[in-house]
Formats: structure tokens, sequence, C-alpha cells
């Protein structure tokens, strides 16, 4: 049962009359959805890749589980931790209070735009010990060979997650899991995400190599650029935050067919797929871009020698009489 009407509403801090943040009804069904469901306990998921949000803090720095990534290329100083938390104790809660905060105030577009990255993974609902689960990620789940290219899976970043979670077969999700029961965070619309097993699956998470396919590897390698024309269109967007990836993935494979392969023509291919629709491209008065991108050209170049209009202003363009 996730955060339901009954339980303890704890607010950590608050003063009589004060004014509630934006964070604050979160951290409240966070803290009821543990209590009823979790012993008031959780694991918090921190991602100490741009800097360590809790590097002064005893508490964390006693207790925390470090993912074993094991690659000569990769600094286990980098790699996500995960620290046990039981929220009865004030000192615990307030760090959970804190990794509330954090992981709000990162999707905030300001945070967005200066790059600053997801320091707070999240929360995880697990019965196994921390270092189990660690284990698990480190062995199966983080590492992978796609083209003879070593990669690393960013699933501990909750604007990865939450696509990835999308894209994955219900036994695929099970093996992300694996000894955890649920992983929790923000997604781009600034709400909670819960990633756990369906009801019709298996109770017991699947321990094998989580494989990717090839296709699954080409949509994940443009994850970056469709959040940066996401982040770039987000002031035009009608539907404020929310966007139908697939959708921008699907275009973005037909760019690949136009021979569009330079990382910022994909991102202006992608905002366009944003601002116009992902068909966008079907519109036969760019039938001549294409014949150019094919021949080797830049997207932004092909675009502006065609339609004698600078790439920004294709909305217009292509706008109905």
């Amino acid at each position: 049962m996730r955060a339901g009407q009954q339980g303890r509403q704890r607010h950590p801090g608050r003063r009589a009359g004060a004014v509630m943040e934006h964070w604050e009804p979160h951290l409240q069904a966070l803290h009821r959805l543990l209590y009823e469901s979790a012993r008031d306990s959780c694991l918090l998921w921190v991602n100490p890749a741009q800097g360590d949000p809790f590097a002064d803090n005893e508490l964390v720095d006693e207790c925390k589980v470090r993912v074993p990534i094991a690659h000569p290329r990769f600094d286990l100083k980098f790699a996500p931790y995960l620290v046990p938390l039981a929220l009865h104790r004030h000192a615990d809660a307030d760090v959970f209070k804190s990794s509330v905060q954090m992981a709000w105030d990162a999707w905030s577009v300001e945070s967005l735009q200066a790059a600053n990255g997801q320091a707070i993974a999240g929360w995880v609902i697990a019965d196994a010990e921390p270092a189990s689960l660690a284990r698990h990620w480190a062995s199966n789940c983080h590492l992978h060979v796609d083209k003879q290219l070593h990669k690393l899976l960013r699933f501990h970043d909750p604007g990865v997650r939450e696509w990835l979670w999308r894209a994955l077969s219900p036994a695929q999700q099970q093996q992300l899991l694996g000894p955890a029961r649920t992983l929790i965070g923000f997604d781009r619309n600034r709400q909670l995400m819960y990633h756990d097993r369906g009801a019709a699956q298996v109770e017991s998470g699947a321990t094998g190599k989580l494989a990717l396919s090839p296709l699954l590897w080409e949509q994940i390698d443009d994850y970056a650029t469709v959040h940066a024309a996401w982040l770039n269109a987000l002031p035009v967007l009608d539907g404020g935050r929310s966007l139908r990836e697939r959708e921008v993935f699907q275009a973005l494979k037909q760019a690949t067919q136009y021979g569009i392969h330079d990382p910022q023509d994909r991102e202006v291919f992608a905002g366009h797929a944003l601002r116009i629709g992902p068909d966008f491209h079907r519109d036969e008065r760019l039938l001549a871009v294409w014949a150019l991108t094919r021949g080797g050209d830049f997207y932004g170049g092909a675009l502006e020698a065609v339609t004698g209009q600078a790439v920004d202003c294709l909305p217009r363009y292509l706008a109905p009489v």
C-alpha cells in the first residue's frame, strides 16, 4: 500500500502555522508509505558523482554502503551509495527530510540549467541488507558492453530511471529491482514515481544479469539529447513538463535514417519533435532537407538552406496557413 490515509503524519521541524513548502506534501506522503509498508525505514540512495551532498554528515558517513562497481576506468568514490534510515530516530528523519528537499530542488529549472545533476537518486524499500542490493546492482545491472564499448547504466539518475523503467519488460524490471521491493524518486513533473513489481509478477526478484538489446541501447544513448531538448523547449511546451518520450525517440530513429548523427543536430531535431510534433519530419516541404542531410550536410545548415530561415523558426514555417 502506498501513501494511504491512515498512519502517522509527522512534520519534522515544522512550526505551528508555518507555510508548507511545495516539496513537503511529498515528504508527508513518503513518511506515510514507509510507516505503513516498510516498518518506518528505507534506504536513502545517493549519487555523489557531482559532489556528495552528505560529505560532512557523520551519520551518513558511518552507515553508507557503496555500490561496488568494479571497472578499471571507474573511480569508486563516484559510485552511488545506500544509507539505511530508521525514521523514528530524529537524526535519520532529518537526513531523510533534507534528501527529499534536495531531490525536489534538483528538478528546478535553475538547477537543471546549471547542470547540477541529481545528487539524490531516490529511496529504496528493501527487505534485504543494503550490501546485498549494492552487490546485485554492481554485478548484474550497472556494467554493460554494447558494440564492444563498456557502458555504465546510470539508472541511479532518476531522469534516466523514469524513461528506462517504461522501456523495460516485466522480467527486466525484476532484474533491475533484484532484492529491492520499491524504487522511489521524483520524475520530471516533480511527482513521486514508484517502481515496483506489478501484481502479476513473481514476488521474489530475479537476480540474474540485466541484458539490454542493441535497439534499447540506441534509445538510452539518446537520453541526454532528448533531456537537453526538453529543457530548452520547457518555456514553450503547452503541456508543462510532460513529454511523450517514446514518440521523440521514435522520431530520432528516423533522424538516423536521414543521416543526422551530429549530437547538436540531433538535439535540434528532438526539439522540433517536441515543439511541433513527432511527425513534423514527414512534411513534404522538408523533403529537400533530408536529401541534403543524407548527402552529408548538417541538419541545421540544410534546414536554413531550404527554408531560408533560422532553425528556431521552423514551427512558424510549418504552421498551417
